[in-house]
């Protein structure tokens, strides 16, 4: 029997969504969901061991000759995200020198909060990757927390300054902030197109059952961040899980910091697949080849 294909899936809440329709096995299923944090699934990807996964806007930046990305599918906000979140025990500005902590599960959340305290607070604190826990380690100043851990300790209400970092982002250019994209590996769509559309329909028709089901979805996600239905419908009415032309400006801004700063050797292009139009659900999966 052949190996059936290996679509990426986050591991946290802001996506279930997407994959509403997938979890219920309400549109075909002919391959394998693999779960992990937004690193977890860019080293997958980076290794081929996923034909087609949400991936972070950096993996895409750092690697974008590697992929192309899948139209109408983002991870994305305008304004106040929610679950991407610093914390700190001082006022941002008096952050330079001192040590902070950033999560390892995203490398877009980490270059974002170095951009935007540079940028709007002009704080170049000592950036250090670490765990994340609920109380500042000796010496630690700040800590960046992402998806369900961020709603978590945020709902705690024990640190004294945070700053949203979708926010952040907008007050400083006035766009939305793209956080994850859905993307192919090149070489598999090189070599079996038919699979990577399958794939690419497949979610965008679970996503457009998902953003008219968020009553059920908070219903379903309650339990695992111990937010109330009304919490979690206000989170989940902030997140856009399209990939417009007002997003693309924002992801081509970020990257256009990264650059700046050094973060990435050259100015990525935005690649796509063709098409993304249709939104049946597609027929039988093409086998991986």
């Amino acid at each position: 029997m052949p190996d059936l294909p290996r679509l990426g899936r986050i591991r946290y809440i802001n996506v279930l969504p997407i994959y509403y329709a997938i979890d219920r096995a309400i549109c075909p299923n002919g391959f394998q969901v693999v779960s992990g944090t937004p690193a977890e699934l860019n080293e997958q990807m980076r290794g081929g061991f996923l034909e087609v996964s949400a991936i972070s806007s950096y993996e895409y930046g750092r690697r974008f000759r590697d992929y192309l990305l899948l139209p109408e599918l983002s991870i994305s906000t305008v304004g106040d995200v929610g679950s991407v979140l610093f914390f700190s025990r001082l006022p941002f500005q008096r952050l330079s020198g001192r040590e902070v902590v950033l999560s390892a599960a995203s490398a877009t959340s980490a270059a974002l909060v170095k951009v935007v305290l540079a940028e709007l607070y002009g704080a170049r604190p000592l950036c250090r990757t670490g765990a994340v826990t609920d109380q500042f380690a000796d010496g630690v100043c700040g800590m960046l927390a992402i998806g369900d851990e961020a709603l978590r300790l945020r709902a705690r209400g024990i640190y004294p300054y945070f700053l949203d970092l979708g926010r952040a982002w907008h007050d400083l250019t006035g766009l939305p902030f793209v956080f994850g994209v859905w993307a192919a590996r090149r070489d598999v769509w090189e070599r079996q197109p038919d699979l990577v559309t399958y794939l690419h329909r497949t979610l965008v028709s679970s996503k457009l059952q998902g953003c008219n089901a968020l009553s059920d979805i908070c219903r379903q996600a309650t339990a695992q961040v111990n937010l109330s239905e009304a919490e979690l419908l206000d989170y989940f009415q902030k997140l856009k899980y399209d990939l417009d032309a007002g997003q693309q400006e924002g992801l081509t801004a970020f990257f256009r910091y990264l650059h700046r700063y050094g973060d990435l050797p050259e100015m990525p292009e935005l690649r796509f697949i063709p098409g993304g139009q249709e939104t049946a659900f597609p027929g039988p999966p093409p086998q991986l080849i």
